[in-house]
């Protein structure tokens, strides 16, 4: 009696262990911070517990990442589609296996991104996932890395953005009345004659589309578009753009654009990359480009960081307002929802402009100077004017994509208090709450604190 039941307790003990002991699990180690332009190692620890046979390893990197190899555990490692595969047909015997690759990040990525990931193993005759715990890099952009800012070798200057002897530079991306992404790039070859190539990756859920090619051979595949010559144009310079036609469904990540110009001179193919910078190079002319010495321009040889620290001045402390991703308003799927705040005591004039129709600024104008604008939404999605014609929202819409997110600003003003003021406007006026002033030096962004510093002014509650 006592064994008959004493087996079945065993039995069931056995199974319980073997469930504890072929449990998979994972973890993932990464910096938590690395530089645009350079490479980090990750490495995952797969606790495989008795599996064997079939497994895979698969991870999706952010546009702008490129993996190579290190510690693949005898595994078939490929990159292909911003997707990092590791197979294994028999998966190693050793209870806890390594694997590692480097990161290479384009230098004109910034930002926060996540990875994870998943591994998938043959169990009982079935198929089994085991997840990564998500974890957290941030990027630190530097235009120096983005190899525009030697200041030795900018023999051309373009509506106030230096350019070297031989270099291609990306027009912020802006929006047209179809909700497609336009993209201008500008490249100034010199005398180069023979092959040249653009090769851009471009987020995914868009199809590209050729709009301007010069001659070249377009092609769109996996992301990646290419504008191909076999012979340069006759032109010094000239400019190429495409348009992004957004799918159906588009995935809720970082709009990044990342490409190089590569060409042949003595003989050897060399390779640049493609800084982005916020001109109009749409309508470009020849006399457009002025040569000039090769004295530093002021704003492309200072690093732009995506991550910028606290600025204070000995006159006064300044109470910080920069645009984390974590507190930026992001748009919302349900904007009516949102409920309207009451008006406080303050007191705001409407400007003059209030009363006009809201549209997507099509074409970006360069800036030049301090200016400030008011940040009303944010998102890794595109949206029309309609959505912020339910918001209340009657002023132009100014669209720019700015760390991988579509940041959508109204007004444009030369001091900060009349900034202030028309965000204490939104917030009253608006379902709005978390409006905030940006600022902008030449049309790139800066902090406030830096703006009011350099412009001289003071600073308002």
């Amino acid at each position: 009696m006592f064994r008959s039941i004493f087996t079945p307790a065993i039995i069931s003990l056995l199974a319980l262990f073997s469930f504890f002991q072929s449990e998979v699990s994972l973890d993932l180690n990464l910096p938590e911070t690395a530089k645009a332009g350079d490479e980090f190692l990750v490495e995952i620890t797969i606790n495989k517990g008795d599996i064997e046979g079939f497994a895979r390893f698969q991870q999706d990197l952010p546009v702008g990442f490129t993996a190579i190899a290190k510690q693949t555990a005898n595994g078939d490692f490929r990159f292909e589609n911003q997707k990092i595969k590791i197979q294994w047909m028999r998966i190693p015997y050793d209870r806890e296996i390594v694997i590692s690759y480097a990161i290479q990040v384009a230098p004109t990525v910034s930002g926060e991104f996540s990875l994870d990931g998943k591994f998938s193993y043959i169990l009982n005759n079935g198929v089994q996932t085991a997840a990564i715990p998500t974890k957290s890099i941030t990027i630190i952009g530097d235009e120096m890395a983005a190899g525009t800012a030697t200041a030795a070798a900018t023999t051309y200057s373009y509506q106030n953005v230096n350019l070297k002897n031989i270099d291609c530079i990306r027009q912020k991306p802006y929006l047209n009345e179809s909700n497609e992404v336009i993209v201008n790039l500008l490249v100034n070859k010199g005398d180069l004659k023979e092959f040249g190539k653009i090769q851009e990756q471009v987020p995914r859920g868009y199809v590209a589309k050729s709009i301007k090619s010069k001659n070249s051979i377009f092609t769109f595949k996996n992301s990646i578009i290419k504008f191909l010559w076999m012979n340069m144009p006759p032109e010094e310079q000239f400019v190429v753009s495409y348009k992004l036609v957004p799918e159906d469904e588009i995935p809720d990540q970082a709009f990044i654009i990342s490409g190089t110009f590569s060409y042949a001179e003595n003989e050897r193919t060399q390779v640049i990359n493609i800084a982005e910078r916020n001109v109009d190079v749409s309508g470009f002319q020849d006399d457009d480009l002025v040569a000039q010495n090769t004295e530093p321009d002021p704003v492309t040889t200072t690093p732009v960081i995506a991550v910028i620290p606290v600025v204070t001045t000995p006159v006064e402390t300044i109470p910080i307002e920069t645009t984390p991703v974590t507190t930026e308003p992001v748009i919302t799927a349900d904007p009516i929802a949102v409920t309207t705040p009451q008006n406080t005591n303050e007191t705001t004039t409407q400007p003059s402009y209030a009363d006009n129709l809201a549209t997507l600024t099509n074409i970006p104008k360069p800036d030049y100077g301090v200016a400030y604008r008011v940040q009303v939404a944010a998102g890794h999605k595109l949206v029309g004017k309609n959505y912020f014609k339910r918001l209340n929202i009657t002023d132009d819409i100014q669209t720019e994509i700015h760390n991988g997110w579509h940041k959508y600003t109204v007004g444009n003003f030369s001091f900060y208090k009349d900034a202030r003021d028309y965000r204490v406007y939104v917030w009253n006026n608006t379902p709005i709450h978390d409006a905030f002033v940006a600022a902008y030096n030449n049309g790139m962004r800066i902090t406030v604190q830096e703006a009011l510093m350099i412009a001289n002014q003071k600073w308002y509650k």
